[in-house]
């Protein structure tokens, strides 16, 4: 079953878009947790636990592990064979020129076991299609960032940088089938416009949450199918994480 169809089998199970981010900075976690990677593997066994009956999808960033360093890898590795079949995305922003891009992909995908991984675009079209090349996973290509500083870059250009992204990655998901984007909650206005461009990609949305986007506008932007909502410091950092992964997944909903 590739990444695509594992998406649509959870939403009709779950009858919702929420991906929940297991964003888990170990100087963040409850007291009662070590703040080591031994600590980040419980505090995640935990909230899996508690909130995998709610989550269509779990993303999981690179960066919190990588900072731990060996024995942080060791942890990704085993929270990602906690959450089993559901559908796990790579949060690693990588990209670099072919050769570099194949090993990010067998990383990704060979080893770590990951169904889909988030990639950057600016190294040009060959450095995507190398992740593109396997079939049975999903690649979420940057196009439009929630932070202050995507003004600098992704906005310039006629087209704009963001719509010349998506217009590549509706060229090459016309071959490969499995290509997406990612676009920041706090720029839900922009969400149509893009999905017009590329309207078979599946749209990662971060930015629900601590970093302020609004679900309402998120999900009026287009058919919820068309869209993965990321939420997590709102969830695993909450007091209930259960009770915020419920109430999240029914402001998520797609009856």
């Amino acid at each position: 079953m590739n990444f695509l169809e594992k998406v649509k089998k959870r939403m009709e199970i779950v009858s919702n878009v929420l991906t929940i981010g297991l964003d888990t900075d170990y100087g963040k976690l409850p007291p009662h947790f070590p703040k080591n990677a031994e600590g980040v593997y419980e505090f995640n066994r935990e909230i899996i636990e508690k909130t995998k009956k709610f989550a269509c999808a779990y993303k999981i960033n690179s960066a919190f592990y990588e900072q731990l360093g060996p024995d942080g890898m060791k942890v990704m590795i085993k929270t990602r064979d906690l959450i089993g079949d559901l559908p796990v995305i790579y949060d690693a922003k990588r990209s670099d020129i072919d050769s570099t891009s194949k090993a990010y992909a067998r990383a990704a995908f060979e080893f770590f076991g990951f169904d889909a991984i988030t990639i950057l675009p600016y190294m040009g079209s060959d450095s995507i299609e190398v992740f593109l090349s396997y079939a049975d996973k999903y690649t979420f290509v940057l196009c439009l960032s929630s932070n202050r500083g995507a003004a600098d870059f992704e906005y310039h250009g006629t087209p704009p940088l963001y719509l010349r992204v998506a217009q590549i990655v509706n060229e090459k998901n016309k071959k490969y089938g499995n290509c997406g984007l990612v676009v920041g909650a706090t720029v839900a206005e922009k969400i149509r416009e893009i999905h017009e461009v590329a309207n078979e990609s599946l749209i990662l949305v971060p930015g629900i949450g601590s970093q302020g986007g609004d679900i309402e506008k998120v999900m009026n932007s287009v058919d919820g199918r068309n869209l993965l909502v990321n939420v997590s410091r709102s969830i695993i950092f909450s007091a209930d994480p259960e009770k915020s992964s419920y109430e999240y997944s029914k402001l998520l909903s797609l009856r």
